[in-house]
């Protein structure tokens, strides 16, 4: 079995990117995938273009030819008020698994104080939390999550990208240091994962595709790395279920 944990549908409007239903279940077609945790891509910066994603995501969960589970990605700018129900809607009446921060496309530092909402919605919900991190220094270095984890060591992280290729090796010191930190390294180099596996084990990664082109490189990368059957499962589903706790 194969969870992709960071999957995308919709239109992007930061960096001009479209993705539909139809293209990632094709895919997954293609090379073998199972599922995914699907998120959108940006939308306009208005609840009702959020919520009008959700609600895409939340009907390809009902797909009965692959297994899917929706990633709210909501503007950490927003009222409060606004945030904690979208929220809410997604997680309790949607049935999502986690929330998203993408620093670089929410002009939002992971451990400034509209952030630390977010960490707190997370708290209360019971619910991972994603974060960007990679392209977008200064607010995605991984190292700007530390002062929030040391804040909410009760809220699991997972780094998406894990720094990818050129801070990396920040990602895997934040994984090593704290529990609740997982690393989902798509785009990083096979160096780099190795490092990563050599460091903190298979327990602490995840795979994923993040775009439906990268899904045979990404798949080349674990198979080439890890010869353990069990330690590859691991990163392959296991791990998501667990961190995910998908039914």
């Amino acid at each position: 079995m194969i969870i992709d944990v960071h999957a995308h549908i919709g239109v992007d409007v930061v960096f001009d990117e479209e993705l539909t239903e139809e293209q990632l279940i094709e895919a997954y077609n293609k090379y073998g995938i199972d599922g995914g945790i699907v998120q959108p891509y940006l939308p306009r910066i208005y609840m009702e273009d959020h919520m009008d994603i959700h609600d895409r995501i939340f009907q390809l969960t009902k797909n009965k030819e692959k297994k899917f589970w929706g990633m709210a990605s909501i503007n950490p700018h927003f009222r409060p008020e606004d945030y904690d129900k979208e929220a809410k809607r997604c997680i309790n009446e949607l049935g999502f698994v986690a929330i998203k921060i993408t620093p670089i496309g929410h002009a939002t530092h992971p451990s400034s104080k509209d952030a630390f909402h977010v960490w707190e919605v997370c708290r209360e919900l019971s619910v991972p939390l994603m974060i960007h991190t990679g392209a977008g220094i200064p607010f995605s270095d991984p190292i700007s999550v530390e002062k929030a984890l040391e804040s909410f060591p009760d809220v699991t992280c997972v780094l998406a990208h894990a720094g990818s290729e050129m801070h990396n090796q920040q990602a895997t010191y934040l994984a090593r240091k704290f529990e609740n930190v997982f690393l989902e390294p798509s785009w990083v180099g096979v160096l780099g994962v190795m490092n990563m596996i050599k460091q903190i084990g298979c327990e602490k990664i995840l795979f994923s595709s993040d775009n439906i082109y990268n899904i045979p490189v990404e798949l080349a990368k674990y198979k080439s790395l890890i010869s353990n059957q069990d330690n590859l499962e691991k990163v392959l589903y296991k791990n998501a279920v667990k961190i995910f706790n998908l039914k």
